[in-house]
């Protein structure tokens, strides 16, 4: 059993051994006369194959493959290494200049057109709420009147100064400039409603009855005065900060693209040499030709294929 085992193994290596010599003569006179062979060519088969061109054999026209003799340095060389730390370094500077160096123009174009949205929707959304801001700073100057606000003040609590007031519902203290602060409490807080000058309590009592009708403590919401001007003012304070909300989350948008855009052409420059490393599109054959002498008989040539995987 195991002799029949033997007799066909030896006879398939035969078969295999026959065939690999037709493929070796085939080889070799491919490239019989080398002196036909251009150097484009022979530069083209290094390229392409991932093999040196040895010396002759000795036998004229007669050629011998040897191992590959690149190394990772010499691929990348020819082949184009691109720096992972480069491409992250320009890519987090300018968004798709990264992608652009190691050589995706789609993706660098992303990129780009991401940044070039994210600032122009900011611009434009900063300068529409700088507007707004102008224009509801501009009326709050035009309508809401802190002397009226100060004689509420005084005719309900005895002082002009919320600050020296211990009273529960004074809480807040108007800042002495027109702050940012300023301007958010006049609007937001019913302890300034009596400043508008169209402030209504009760659908009778304004400031010019204040003589007869003294305003009560504004103790809750049933007691604040309302103002059409007021209600239109927080809306166009409302509508300012979401325009300028919007532009600083196309900050962020922009800040995030950087970063994205960074990792990315990290990673991508790092796959790139990864697959540089491996030679051209038959880089995985080998392909080794050989004499081999068995039984002290005459030499048999041989020829070794390798494909790795």
């Amino acid at each position: 059993m195991i002799r029949e085992t033997n007799k066909r193994m030896r006879k398939m290596i035969g078969i295999v051994s026959v065939s690999l010599i037709v493929i070796s003569i085939m080889v070799s006179s491919a490239w019989a006369n080398p002196s036909d062979i251009s150097i484009f060519d022979k530069e083209l088969h290094k390229v392409k194959y991932n093999y040196a061109y040895a010396a002759s054999m000795g036998g004229e026209g007669a050629w011998d493959f040897d191992e590959p003799t690149s190394t990772s340095d010499d691929i990348t060389e020819t082949r184009g290494y691109k720096s992972p730390a480069k491409a992250f370094f320009l890519s987090l500077a300018v968004p798709g200049l990264g992608q652009y160096y190691y050589g995706s123009k789609v993706k660098s174009a992303a990129f780009i057109g991401v940044e070039a949205a994210a600032w122009i929707f900011h611009i434009n959304w900063h300068n529409k709420g700088e507007e707004l801001t102008d224009e509801f700073e501009q009326f709050n100057r035009d309508h809401w009147i802190q002397d009226h606000y100060e004689d509420y003040l005084e005719i309900v609590y005895g002082s002009r100064d919320d600050d020296s007031i211990s009273a529960q519902e004074v809480s807040h203290t108007l800042p002495e400039t027109r702050t940012q602060q300023y301007y958010e409490m006049t609007g937001k807080y019913d302890q300034f409603a009596w400043g508008w000058d169209d402030a209504i309590l009760y659908d009778s009592i304004t400031y010019q009855d204040w003589g007869t009708s003294p305003p009560p403590a504004i103790t809750g919401p049933s007691y604040a005065p309302y103002s059409s001007r007021r209600v239109a003012y927080e809306i166009m304070r409302d509508e300012s900060n979401k325009k300028l909300d919007n532009a600083n989350k196309m900050l962020m948008v922009a800040v995030a693209n950087h970063v994205v855009a960074a990792v990315e052409a990290f990673i991508s420059a790092k796959s790139i040499n990864r697959s540089f490393k491996k030679a051209g599109e038959f880089s995985n054959w080998k392909i080794k030709p050989t004499l081999k002498s068995y039984n002290n008989k005459r030499d048999t040539p041989y020829l070794k294929v390798t494909y790795k995987f």
